[in-house]
């Protein structure tokens, strides 16, 4: 027996060494190349070897040899991760996932203490949301997903769902159908809404979708697709769910497609979406056809995403028609791709429990061959949904923490629960992989890393404490009993376990102005589970780091990104004492409450200009970079400014949504609505006269559009520099202030 190991490590030591040698040092040269990206003439510094998997399971050690950094993994996948575990333990370096810049690393790499060996525990490690495409992903150049992609790598993320250029398929797939070209741009919606057109929830919203941009995506799939196979990963792509343009009703008038309960999102009739019958034969048609057309143009990976009521309903309820959805969804594919397996997020049966019965489920479910069907447990930290229906049915699942709505910048990272349940997970039969289907890339990254990282620790390393210690250490950029002890406060204090962070929160500030706070729109709820002071306490430890763990851009961000919140939390103090003033009639103390809370929102809008990740500047300049001329960067800037702001239309049920805490939209978005608000008090009071909350609300929706509609302004899209002088200036100005908020 033990010959036969030796033979099997030499054979696989020969293959791979063959390998890199006959096909130009693939393994090696990938992540030599993923190296010198991050860590720019310092690849020389490593040696790449091969590791036997370990029960089938990734595998990876760090070790050393003489004065090289030794990376061994079973895969390149293995080897990103072993490279990122080296430098957030070894070199304490933290590779955002919002990176602009290569790391800044010490002159001479430290080598390893003693040498680190880690085993996954799942093999699937999943990330993105269809909706990330809308809300953080529909502007990005190669330049920024080359380095979200390098992240994805060294996080060991193996299975990215990758969406981008979806509509290059769909315009050769409907033109062989008989729809002209421009039908088939009306059809599409504008590129930050594409997300909820795949899903089947609307179309033409935006459109028509210029082709240029059609054709520029696909130019940027294919790179994108390249890179994430160089990297090990298998990407998921789309397939044909359902949803087709209502013009096939004319082209097939025998055909049944129905047409889908109208409303979604407040959006107007017009907008409604269409579905085929699953057991028409155009169904099988026509996913033959996309799944054809998008490997000549994609390649495959066997893998595909499919969604086909997501927050919808069906045309029927009945179970024999769900079940002959999920046959023909499933059918169709295998036809088409006798690999295929099918990725299905399970939000839609969370979010419709009432009539996602388990029997209809079940249905559906059972109707595809076990194993060929996956579901994405979407939101784990809020609700388990495999706990709820009997681990699906017998379906393989992927444990998935949400975290986020719509981009929102507000602070939420129940992390004790999140590894907790992690640490439950593990042992179940039917989880196969771990995750991440956040709606957009935000201001939370140590949630994120926490959740891919934690597979991979042993049970006695997966322990909270641990884990933020040397979280800590890396966001310093060193051991700083401060910058620790800061990270511990935020960890038990602030980072709390309840749910009320989780779903569409928001600051005061951008919630829409009203006087009664109970009356909020649902997009945007300023509550806390924390106290304000706990967070202002883990500041000041931050404050009382040494200077060169403030050099640390990690830091920097740290420190903006809690001072920012800090201070949005402190707004509501604000707001309730200016209302408080207004209803008693107290007029000196409601202006001079006034004054001071829109002071505050404008010291925010400043503090925010420090930091690129809380720039509406670059968001504009991303978007604007995909138009040729100035009318179509006015086209894209517009829509970039709707996605997170109005969303559809001013005063819609959607409108913040997608709030964010940003430079410049602080300024002349939110603080404008205050003023007006604030204004129209002021007048009643003055006047003696009752406010009215529905003309402001009109003059709001109209404000809102005229915003969306207003292309010309232009922002900063580079950051300024002193964000450690902005942020602590701020905390020293308002700390008094907010503990006798207390």
């Amino acid at each position: 027996m033990q010959h036969q190991k030796i033979f099997f490590f030499i054979t696989l030591f020969s293959i791979f060494t063959c390998k890199c040698i006959v096909a130009g040092n693939p393994v090696t040269g990938e992540i030599q190349n993923l190296i010198e990206r991050v860590l720019p003439e310092k690849s020389g510094n490593f040696k790449i070897e091969p590791l036997l998997s370990e029960s089938g399971q990734d595998v990876f050690e760090i070790d050393r040899s003489g004065q090289s950094i030794v990376l061994r993994g079973n895969n390149v996948q293995s080897l990103a991760m072993a490279f990122n575990t080296y430098l957030k333990e070894v070199v304490l370096l933290s590779y955002d996932w919002q990176a602009d810049a290569p790391l800044k690393a010490p002159q001479k790499l430290p080598l390893p203490a003693h040498k680190i060996r880690r085993v996954c525990m799942v093999q699937e490690r999943f990330f993105n949301n269809t909706c990330t495409f809308g809300y953080s992903f529909p502007y990005w150049n190669f330049e920024r997903w080359e380095r979200f992609i390098d992240w994805m790598a060294m996080n060991g993320i193996n299975r990215p769902l990758m969406l981008a250029g979806q509509e290059a398929v769909w315009l050769r797939v409907w033109k062989s159908f008989g729809m002209t070209e421009e039908q088939i741009c009306n059809y599409f919606s504008g590129p930050a809404h594409l997300p909820w057109h795949r899903m089947a929830n609307m179309d033409k919203w935006g459109g028509p979708l210029p082709i240029a941009y059609i054709e520029s995506q696909e130019a940027l799939q294919k790179q994108l697709l390249s890179r994430c196979r160089s990297l090990g990963m298998r990407p998921v792509l789309s397939a044909f769910a359902g949803h087709v343009p209502p013009e096939l009703r004319t082209l097939f008038p025998k055909t049944k497609i129905n047409v889908i309960k109208p409303g979604w999102g407040g959006m107007d009739s017009i907008y409604t979406t269409c579905y085929l019958n699953p057991e028409e034969p155009l169904f099988a048609e026509i996913q033959k056809l996309f799944i054809r057309v998008q490997q000549e143009l994609y390649g495959t990976d066997h893998l595909y995403s499919a969604d086909p009521f997501n927050e919808i309903t069906p045309p029927s309820w009945d179970e024999n028609y769900l079940a002959s959805v999920g046959k023909s969804i499933y059918e169709s594919m295998a036809k088409a791709d006798p690999k295929a397996i099918w990725y299905q997020m399970s939000w839609t049966f969370f979010y419709d429990s009432k009539h996602w019965t388990q029997p209809r489920l079940a249905a559906m479910v059972n109707a595809v061959p076990k194993g060929k069907l996956i579901f994405l447990d979407y939101t784990c930290e809020e609700v388990e949904y495999f706990r709820q229906s009997d681990s699906f049915h017998g379906a393989p699942f992927i444990w998935c923490y949400l975290g986020n709505f719509g981009g929102n910048t507000h602070l939420v990272a129940p992390v004790h629960k999140v590894v907790d349940r992690l640490n439950n997970v593990f042992s179940e039969k039917g989880c196969v992989g771990v995750g991440s289907t956040l709606e957009g890339i935000n201001a939370n990254p140590m949630i994120y890393e926490t959740v891919l990282e934690t597979p991979w620790l042993n049970r006695q390393e997966r322990n909270v404490k641990q884990i933020i210690e040397k979280y800590a250490d890396r966001r310093a950029g060193r051991v700083d009993q401060a910058v620790r002890k800061a990270w511990q406060t935020m960890t038990e204090k602030v980072f709390v376990d309840s749910a009320v962070g989780i779903w569409t929160h928001s600051t005061i500030y951008q919630v829409c102005p009203l006087l009664d706070i109970k009356q909020k729109h649902w997009t945007t709820d300023p509550a806390i589970p924390y106290k304000n002071e706990d967070l202002l306490t883990s500041i000041l430890q931050l404050l009382q780091a040494g200077k060169d763990s403030k050099e640390a851009s990690s830091y920097q961000f740290d420190l903006v990104n809690f001072t920012r919140q800090l201070l949005g939390n402190y707004g509501m103090v604000l707001y309730q004492e200016m209302i408080s003033a207004y209803n008693k009639k107290e007029i000196s103390h409601f202006k001079d409450t006034s004054r001071k809370f829109i002071e505050l929102g404008e010291d925010i809008d400043r503090l925010l200009a420090t930091r690129q990740e809380f720039l509406l500047g670059r968001w504009l300049a991303d978007a604007a970079q995909n138009g040729r001329t100035n009318t179509e960067k006015a086209y894209y800037k517009r829509n970039a400014r709707e996605i997170i702001t109005t969303w559809h239309k001013g005063g819609g049920e959607l409108t913040d949504y997608s709030n964010r805490q940003w430079n410049g939209l602080m300024r002349t978005y939110y603080l404008q609505r205050w003023k007006e608000f604030i204004a129209r008090l002021d007048k009643s009071l003055e006047n003696d006269t009752t406010f009215n909350q529905s003309e402001f609300n009109i003059w709001c929706g109209r404000f809102e559009q005229d915003w969306v509609d207003h292309t010309d302004e232009e922002f900063r899209a580079t950051p300024k520099a002193g964000a450690i002088t902005a942020a602590s200036a701020l905390v020293m100005k308002y700390k008094d202030q907010i503990m006798k908020a207390l």
